[in-house]
């Protein structure tokens, strides 16, 4: 099993069925290190598909990779289904950022993981390290491979569907600054949560950056000066995306409104809108 799961030294990757955001159907489970692993993003719910994981952990510890965590990349419920029952099942601690843990009363995070932290090592001794990219979620991580330039990468990206910022829990400003975080690094492969691994990652980087920036400007060109709300921009703001998308669609153009505010460019009156001089 592991030698066809296999993406590069030291990455594993098991899709298994999940309850997300269509059009995806599936969360990647990642299995990351080889001297020292841990299994990223237990969340698949049918006792099947934990079945699965659980043969994949016995198959690494009896090829002598140590795995010593179950590690969440955030609180959402597509990536944290099945902490709590291979916690029970495997005898692994779970991991994750401080906020995740506060965002994530009902389940026990064991370790506090902090940014640039290393949580893995591949067989020649390179670390996997942490990094902190809030944005889609406040405790968002991913994780980087220097020796590789493999990053996994969470929900920042993806290889299947797209990426919500909901005003609930997530921040445009914050996303935008983490994907120049993520450019920075000049990865050359994003393992992403949902999709096949992307392997023009500067490309991809790019393209969701200035996509947000350009939707970003339809928002803000279609908010006229007059008190709005945000449903009446949809046809302008997002007459690209199928109706049948529009309320997630308006869950995103809040948070591009909020961004907006807080560049000083909208101000916001209980729930309407409008654009400044």
């Amino acid at each position: 099993m592991l030698q066809t799961l296999r993406e590069s030294a030291g990455l594993w990757r098991m899709p298994l069925p999940t309850p997300t955001l269509p059009p995806a159907t599936t969360t990647n489970h990642y299995l990351v290190g080889e001297r020292r692993a841990v299994l990223v993003d237990p969340s698949a719910p049918a006792r099947l598909s934990q079945d699965k994981l659980v043969a994949l952990v016995e198959e690494a510890r009896e090829a002598g990779i140590a795995i010593e965590a179950l590690f969440l990349t955030h609180h959402h419920g597509d990536h944290v289904g099945a902490a709590a029952d291979l916690r029970a099942r495997l005898g692994l601690p779970v991991w994750a950022h401080a906020r995740t843990a506060e965002l994530l009363p009902e389940l026990a995070v064991d370790r506090c993981v902090k940014d640039l932290e290393v949580i893995a090592e591949n067989a020649d001794g390179s670390p996997w390290q942490v990094i902190h990219t809030p944005g889609h979620a406040p405790g968002h991580l991913v994780i980087w491979h220097a020796a590789t330039a493999v990053l996994v990468a969470g929900d920042m990206v993806a290889g299947e569907g797209t990426i919500l910022v909901d005003p609930r829990d997530g921040h445009m400003g914050d996303y935008l600054a983490s994907l120049e975080k993520m450019a920075h690094l000049h990865p050359r492969a994003l393992a992403p949560a949902h999709g096949e691994v992307l392997h023009e990652a500067m490309a991809v980087l790019a393209h969701y950056r200035l996509h947000r920036l350009a939707r970003e400007h339809k928002v803000l060109e279609a908010l006229p000066p007059t008190w709005t709300a945000p449903d009446a921009l949809l046809p302008t703001a997002y007459g690209d995306v199928s109706r049948l998308a529009w309320p997630i669609a308006l869950r995103s153009m809040e948070s591009h409104l909020i961004h907006l505010a807080e560049l000083g460019q909208v101000a916001r009156h209980g729930a309407r809108w409008r654009r400044l001089p």
